[in-house]
């Protein structure tokens, strides 16, 4: 559960360089800003969904509740189409950081390219090419998100951040108790949920593989 929780967020690659684009960067962290504004709404989307979708088909429910629908029903293959559009148009954003990494390396070591824009949108669709063919290809998807949230989630959202927030605030010589705190408890919280979820996730894994 806590993998898969925590892989939900995976948004939290975004949060910086969002803030980095914005009119008015200020605006992003104040206590009614976009990213507490934003983050609430999608807690409780997924708080309600979740909890809705358990109430309905409690043990019964699948790796994702679209796969629990009837295949006849007009409403319910409506709502597929909607997520798949969804997914369609987003899922490109997702790679926006792996691609302002990889993609620079990319054109220094084939480049320079005599249609860069071609290349780089052929170099975008092949990446979201593979990720199509492993969500295919793997069996028990549910479990390796889980096991992705659990180990690589978990660092980026819980461990990564409180770590570069100690040692900025202690080269800015701004390092106070509440800060030191707050931040060891996440990591400990972060910590915690890695191990544990990384466990029960390769458990979880091992134990489906052996039922085939």
């Amino acid at each position: 559960f806590f993998g898969t929780a925590v892989f939900a967020f995976e948004g939290i690659g975004l949060v910086l360089p969002l803030q980095n684009e914005m009119r008015k960067p200020s605006d992003f962290r104040r206590p009614i800003g976009v990213l507490n504004v934003g983050m609430s709404v999608v807690t409780m989307l997924y708080i309600l969904i979740g909890s809705l979708s358990y109430l309905k088909y409690g043990d019964d429910i699948k790796g994702s509740v679209t796969l629990n629908l009837p295949e006849g029903d007009i409403l319910a293959q409506s709502v597929k189409i909607i997520i798949s559009l969804g997914i369609l148009l987003t899922y490109a954003l997702q790679f926006y950081i792996a691609v302002e990494i990889m993609y620079p390396n990319l054109q220094n070591w084939l480049g320079p390219f005599k249609y860069p824009v071609f290349a780089e949108l052929t170099f975008r669709s092949v990446l979201v090419l593979i990720t199509f063919i492993m969500a295919e290809a793997i069996p028990f998807l549910n479990l390796f998100i889980s096991l992705v949230g659990a180990v690589s989630s978990s660092t980026l959202a819980l461990l990564f951040p409180p770590i570069l927030d100690l040692v900025t605030s202690y080269n800015c010589g701004d390092l106070k108790f509440i800060t030191v705190v707050k931040n060891v408890i996440i990591l400990l919280f972060g910590v915690v949920g890695c191990v544990t979820g990384t466990y029960e996730s390769i458990n979880s894994i091992i134990s489906a593989f052996n039922k085939q």
